[in-house]
């Protein structure tokens, strides 16, 4: 499985790819921050390390209390928006990595696992505000675990971005002198 990965990753490491990634991760960000101001800057669950049942009702609360749709904006931006974002972004660093790490280590897979992380999360956190009913649902435990898995996946791959930039200046610098 690694090796196709590979393949399609190779495939898309272009600088075309890399630009219109980097407008989708520019774009999500501006849709992301207008998202957070319009739902009056509460702290969301996409944006939290973990969470209880109870907290993501609380929040789906506030979020009644707000206005009567920022439960379903909330819905609606993590089923597009927040779906593109993960998307730029994991095919952004899964082409770093491929380009830091060539025909070494596969790395590149870090961010795609990142990617699908958020990907289930986004569609967890929208089933879960668009299904509250003032109680909090048992559903919140697999969202938060995706929450979780996502955050200790993108620290994973900023480190080996980290590691594979530091080669990459080692070797660069080995090579000037």
């Amino acid at each position: 499985m690694a090796f196709s990965i590979g393949a399609a990753v190779e495939r898309w490491a272009t600088r075309r790819t890399v630009v219109s990634a980097l407008v989708g991760v520019v774009g999500c960000v501006a849709g992301l921050a207008w998202r957070q101001s319009r739902l009056a800057g509460l702290d969301l669950l996409d944006g939290r390390g973990w969470y209880t049942p109870e907290e993501a009702a609380a929040l789906f609360d506030a979020l009644d209390r707000l206005d009567a749709s920022a439960r379903a904006v909330y819905a609606a931006t993590a089923l597009t928006i927040d779906m593109v974002f993960p998307a730029s972004y994991g095919l952004l660093l899964a082409v770093l990595l491929f380009r830091l790490f060539p025909g070494g280590a596969r790395l590149y897979v870090l961010p795609l696992a990142v990617a699908l992380a958020d990907a289930l999360e986004n569609i967890t956190v929208a089933v879960l505000a668009l299904s509250h009913d003032g109680t909090p649902s048992p559903l919140a435990w697999p969202g938060a675990v995706f929450t979780l898995v996502k955050w200790v996946l993108l620290l994973a791959t900023l480190a080996a971005i980290c590691v594979g930039g530091m080669r990459w200046l080692w070797a660069r610098t080995r090579h000037s002198r």
